[in-house]
């Protein structure tokens, strides 16, 4: 009686996830000339860089040590954080932050023709500060953004991955 319960269970279970669309995530496929590529950033061993190398081995790109040896350079023009101060609670003592990371990055060859010009990503993250917790929020701020920028370098692979990316990278490298 027990494992029939379970296998009704887990029936339901594989039903709702199927119904709600659920699925992995797949690999990401780049274009043939993002496979060798260069990473230039302000903040070459920063966070975002280091999550960048991981996510772009992942989607088995070779990462080169020059960008002579590249076919194409993902360039990251600039990595921005700021915080919007959304509400004060009644006693002064409660405040809400909205965290916002923007990423602008763009693709170009070794000799700097642009193959995707510059482009934003950008996510954003709500902070609820207690006064008696100012370390505590400190810590979640940071775990925040980190986990921002997370998000970030899967959204900037998706893009790369995008049909309009390929089409733009294949219609300008030879």
């Amino acid at each position: 009686m027990r494992t029939r319960l379970r296998i009704i269970v887990m029936l339901f279970c594989l039903t709702i996830l199927a119904s709600c669309g659920f699925h992995l995530r797949g690999e990401i496929t780049l274009a043939p000339p993002l496979k060798r590529l260069y990473l230039q950033s302000p903040q070459p061993y920063g966070e975002l860089a280091r999550n960048l190398r991981q996510g772009l081995k992942a989607a088995d790109v070779q990462l080169t040590d020059t960008p002579q040896q590249a076919a194409t350079v993902l360039d990251i023009l600039s990595e921005k954080t700021t915080q919007q101060l959304l509400s004060v609670g009644g006693t002064q003592q409660t405040r809400q932050y909205n965290l916002l990371l923007s990423v602008v990055f763009q693709v170009t060859t070794p000799t700097g023709k642009v193959l995707i010009p510059p482009q934003t990503v950008t996510d954003t993250q709500a902070l609820t500060v207690q006064a008696d917790q100012i370390l505590g929020g400190s810590n979640e701020q940071n775990n925040l953004y980190h986990q921002m920028r997370q998000d970030i370098v899967f959204d900037l692979l998706n893009r790369l991955a995008s049909r309009t990316a390929t089409e733009h990278v294949m219609a300008v490298t030879p």
